[in-house]
């Protein structure tokens, strides 16, 4: 081999093991970068010339990463799930005061005393400010449900204009990657491109499908496409009578979103629906009743009863709406008929006994049971069963994201022993090329 050969040989390696220097650097630099991926440089033989740097390796699995990014929209889906519901069941919670057990418990109760002395106006009183209780707790819980379905339809626009924001980044970065191919920022392009799928996955049930040029596809569960390449498609919301519709490009998308937290949300709202829905069954099963049994009565002016209950608002009574229809003590038809209003008490005692009796309306169940059992045992269910759902999905989750550090996460110790390896490599290259430059000189001296 040729002085000149030799000579070549050793240049290449300095600079092959210079670039495998900074690439380790930059691993070392980047160890508590969150989303990074490690690089290897894969070194290949030169016929004649020693070895080169063929490629920075980013040390990636897709397979992996497909498996993180379902752990992640099933965990942040039961996050969200999870959230709502435990503030639907803080409406309904009696054990901090929040629930109206114990204020239907006292309009029944309340009718006791009126039945022991039915003209007495004070028990009559007392049987109306627990009946206004009771109005109040019922709306208030209304009222609540309200406010968690708004906060959260409100989040809901929040994050779809996040999502789209993210959508359109990915298709950016998707344009550039080609572009940067065999370039020092490539790896970067495709850390960034995970990093967006990642925070888009933890938004929406995605499908992602990887292109040979290093671009990727997300289309949602059913098909419709989110991102192709360099193409963004926008997701819009709307609400109208019949729920929240997510459309992208007039595909209405909603009901196949069960996954991320959009799709959490959307599960979230909801239920809450189903909640208000169960409370306005009883709620206008209890005022019909109740309503149905005082008209059957007499008050202290001899006239027939009237309703109990009504709504400020002309529309059918339900827990929205619901309100006492009068506030005089005398208009409470305690009597069965006007011989002995003082002293009769039988449509009191029949208003007593609708609180044991059971009515189909409610699933053939009493208004307590119905509460009970239908709106808070089945709401603690629901909260267990998600809650649980969670912590599988979280434990899930971090195995997956576990493994992906294991692969792609930057183990410093190792590192450095990559970068002894690569100096000392180095460090002798640079002394072959001294001792041949010394070399060149002296055969130049000579020549001279």
């Amino acid at each position: 081999m040729s002085l000149f050969g030799a000579f070549s040989i050793a240049s290449q390696a300095l600079l092959s093991n210079r670039i495998a220097i900074n690439s380790t650097t930059k691993n070392i630099n980047n160890s508590y970068t969150e989303g990074y991926s490690r690089e290897e440089p894969v070194f290949a033989d030169v016929p004649g010339s020693g070895v080169s740097v063929e490629e920075l390796r980013r040390v990636f699995s897709r397979a992996l990463f497909k498996q993180y990014v379902s752990a992640n929209q099933e965990k942040e889906a039961y996050s969200q799930e999870s959230t709502i519901l435990s503030q639907i069941e803080s409406v309904f919670n009696d054990a901090t005061g929040s629930g109206f057990s114990e204020a239907l418990n006292s309009f029944f109760s309340s009718l006791h005393d009126v039945a022991l002395n039915p003209d007495d106006i004070a028990a009559r009183e007392s049987f109306l400010g627990a009946t206004r209780t009771l109005v109040g707790r019922i709306r208030q819980s209304y009222s609540s449900l309200e406010e968690i379905g708004e906060t959260y339809h409100g989040k809901l626009l929040n994050s779809v204009d996040r999502l789209n924001q993210l959508l359109k980044e990915l298709s950016q970065v998707n344009k550039f990657i080609p572009l940067s191919k065999g370039s020092p920022t490539y790896n970067q392009y495709l850390d960034q491109r995970d990093k967006l799928v990642e925070e888009i996955s933890s938004l929406i049930e995605t499908k992602v499908t990887f292109n040979e040029d290093g671009t990727v596809n997300l289309h949602t569960a059913k098909g419709f496409a989110l991102v192709l390449k360099d193409r963004a498609f926008k997701v819009s919301v709307n609400r109208d009578s019949s729920g929240i519709h997510l459309k992208v490009n007039g595909s209405d998308i909603s009901s196949s979103l069960k996954k991320g937290s959009i799709g959490g949300i959307l599960s979230g709202i909801g239920l809450v629906e189903e909640w208000k829905s169960r409370l306005n069954k009883f709620t206008s099963v209890f005022a019909e009743k109740v309503n149905q049994q005082h008209r059957a009565g007499y008050d202290l002016y001899a006239n027939k009863g009237g309703d109990l209950f009504t709504s400020d608002n002309g529309q059918p009574v339900d827990a929205s709406n619901i309100v006492l229809a009068f506030d005089d003590p005398k208009k409470l038809a305690a009597a069965s008929s006007t011989s002995n209003l003082n002293a009769d008490n039988e449509n009191v005692k029949a208003l007593i006994a609708l609180g044991q009796e059971k009515f189909s309306d409610l699933n053939d169940l009493s208004f307590g049971e119905f509460y009970a059992s239908e709106i808070v045992s089945a709401l603690g269910s629901k909260v267990a069963n998600v809650k649980n759902l969670h912590e599988n999905s979280s434990l899930r989750f971090n195995s997956v994201k576990e493994k992906v550090k294991e692969l792609s996460g930057v183990n410093v110790d190792e590192e450095m022993i990559k970068l002894t390896k690569f100096q000392k490599a180095y460090q002798a290259a640079a002394r072959v090329v001294t001792v041949f430059d010394e070399l060149l000189e002296t055969v130049l001296g000579m020549v001279r």
